[in-house]
């Protein structure tokens, strides 16, 4: 018993110090390459590193200083390792949006506390490497739950914690990243990755919009995906599009950018015109590096109401 005392003592000791470290060290998060000052798109972002058993708190004043806003302890599934399929209890690793909110007596109290926040597990990636299961969400505990019990695969925060984070949350917008772990890096490293990422973006958007069909397509998995549409298709739509159409204007206004391994989930608002038909709305991309440049797998627009 002396032996555990002391190396939880230790343990929360240096977590206690690596947190203080985090908040007071100008670093960036590898995994948040942008958060959108666009007001349509506007959002924060949740880290949940599962080495650490922290969870960050990302906005976009703190991510443009390199701060932390704030900081939780959680606890995650009682295995360890990425999620691959129902009732493993381990906690899946990727990019997932807080959908619905959800307390007591909707939810029992002993099991999730006093607030939950239903996550997008399995996203659209998860899908694609065949991962099953689902309920997957934040949610608090009764003071008397330890931490360190292991959930079934959500991220699990202390009752006090979790409604001093609600406050932040916007449905179906902020984001929870979930990593083995978080990579802190410099502001250089930081730039250098957001850079890549920006100018591919900018690169697609100006060959579509300049009908460099050639070039566009190359922007696209041979894995492409947007119902109806394959890639094969999805050119031959936008070939009969360009003989149709005179011009074509697209205007993407600053994307949130977010990005987990090889997985990127970018997300703007596209205004686009041409001499025969003009719409606005929200485009996501999910996009997958292959061997050092970007390839889209998946676009999902809708449109935006009163822009």
């Amino acid at each position: 018993m002396s032996f555990l005392y002391n190396f939880f003592s230790l343990l929360s000791i240096f977590m206690i110090a690596s947190t203080t470290y985090a908040q007071n060290t100008v670093l960036y998060p590898k995994q948040i390459l942008n958060l959108s000052a666009d007001q349509r798109i506007a959002t924060n972002a949740l880290l949940a590193d599962k080495s650490t058993r922290q969870l960050s708190l990302i906005d976009i004043e703190s991510l443009l200083k390199g701060r932390i806003k704030e900081q939780y302890t959680i606890d995650i599934g009682k295995n360890n390792g990425d999620k691959k399929k129902r009732d493993d209890s381990r906690t899946p690793e990727g990019i997932y949006r807080l959908l619905m909110r959800k307390a007591p007596p909707e939810i029992p109290f002993e099991t999730y506390g006093s607030l939950a926040f239903t996550t997008n597990y399995p996203n659209y990636f998860d899908k694609t490497d065949n991962k099953t299961g689902s309920g997957i969400w934040l949610h608090s505990v009764p003071d008397e739950v330890p931490l360190t019990r292991g959930s079934r695969g959500c991220v699990v925060l202390r009752n006090n914690d979790i409604k001093k984070i609600e406050a932040s949350i916007i449905l179906n917008k902020t984001f929870l990243i979930i990593d083995n772990q978080i990579n802190w890096v410099s502001k250089e490293e930081h730039s250098k990755e957001k850079e890549f990422a920006l100018n591919w973006f900018n690169q697609w958007r100006t060959q579509w919009q300049e009908q460099d069909l050639d070039n566009y397509i190359k922007n696209y998995s041979d894995e492409f995906s947007a119902p109806p549409y394959n890639k094969k298709t999805w050119l031959a739509h936008k070939k009969k599009l360009k003989d149709r159409y005179s011009y074509v204007k697209v205007a993407a206004f600053e994307p949130n950018i977010i990005q987990l391994k090889n997985q990127y989930v970018i997300q703007f608002v596209q205004d686009y015109e041409s001499d025969g038909h003009k719409d606005i709305g929200i485009k996501t991309l999910y996009v997958l590096k292959q061997e050092n440049t970007l390839k889209i797998n998946r676009e999902e627009w809708s449109e935006l109401i009163n822009n």
